[in-house]
């Protein structure tokens, strides 16, 4: 694991992996900033509405639509993590914004049918054991009418300049395949959300780009698929290290480039 880089796999947070989390959620803000917007746009909120962020871990996401609902609306945060929801009660303890947040199950969330006027997913059915069945609890507890927004990667699209292309499918291979339990949601989202018994589906492909190699291996986790595509005999560990060289050679020329593409998805309730 790189310096910084979080679990991957979400429910070991809480066995020390919660700071690393909330400085991996934190720099999320930044990077997709214009995604994050998009798909909140898409849950048309106003004053007085009631929404849900399903997986919201330190609550950056959840405090945004909290403003957006104001006082006289209701924004609950659920998450796996008891160290990330403890992290979101405490900073937002003082803002006086109508926020609630408490640990739950994206398979099966504690609240009534028809309880919200939106639900909000943001990365995290990528890493659910069942992302069907969050899609429907999220449909079942927004009422007729009400909107879901959801944002998911595409971990297959992930690629870098300047290198063996060989290798760079390798990375991409275990990234996808093995190191997130669903490296290719993004793409599902429309039949997803259809299936549960959504309308006005819609599914648009957003992309991010990079031009430092730390970053990228920050948000993207390349050395450490790049190890496991090694452990996994797939490449040598001599081809590991020419490929990491020509990415540093690339970066310290100026000329690194990496990219990757997600989906940003709305749908409203029948």
């Amino acid at each position: 694991m790189s310096d910084g880089e979080p679990r991957t796999h979400w429910p070991n947070v809480d066995s020390g992996g919660a700071d690393a989390a909330a400085r991996y959620l934190d720099t999320m803000m930044r990077v997709l900033a214009a995604q994050k917007q998009q798909s909140t746009e898409l849950l048309r909120l106003k004053p007085g509405m009631s929404v849900i962020e399903i997986g919201c871990g330190n609550g950056r996401d959840a405090e945004v639509l909290a403003k957006l609902v104001g006082p006289t609306g209701r924004v609950v945060g659920i998450d796996a993590s008891e160290e990330l929801i403890s992290q979101a009660i405490e900073r937002t303890a003082s803002l006086g914004l109508p926020l609630r947040f408490q640990v739950d199950d994206a398979h099966a969330l504690a609240f009534r049918d028809n309880d919200f006027d939106a639900a909000r997913v943001d990365r995290v059915l990528q890493h659910l054991d069942d992302p069907a069945q969050a899609i429907r609890e999220m449909a079942r507890v927004v009422r007729s009418g009400g909107r879901i927004a959801a944002i998911e990667p595409d971990w297959q699209t992930m690629t870098v300049a300047g290198v063996d292309n060989d290798v760079t499918r390798s990375v991409v291979r275990y990234k996808a395949d093995i190191n997130v339990t669903h490296g290719t949601i993004g793409r599902e989202l429309r039949r997803l959300l259809v299936e549960a018994g959504c309308v006005e589906v819609t599914a648009e492909q957003g992309s991010i780009t990079f031009g430092q190699l730390a970053a990228t291996d920050f948000v993207l986790g390349l050395r450490r698929s790049l190890a496991g595509a090694v452990a996994e005999r797939w490449i040598t560990a001599k081809q590991a290290a020419v490929w990491w060289a020509g990415l540093e050679e690339q970066d310290n020329g100026g000329k690194f480039f990496a990219a990757m593409s997600g989906i940003i998805a709305g749908a409203t309730v029948r």
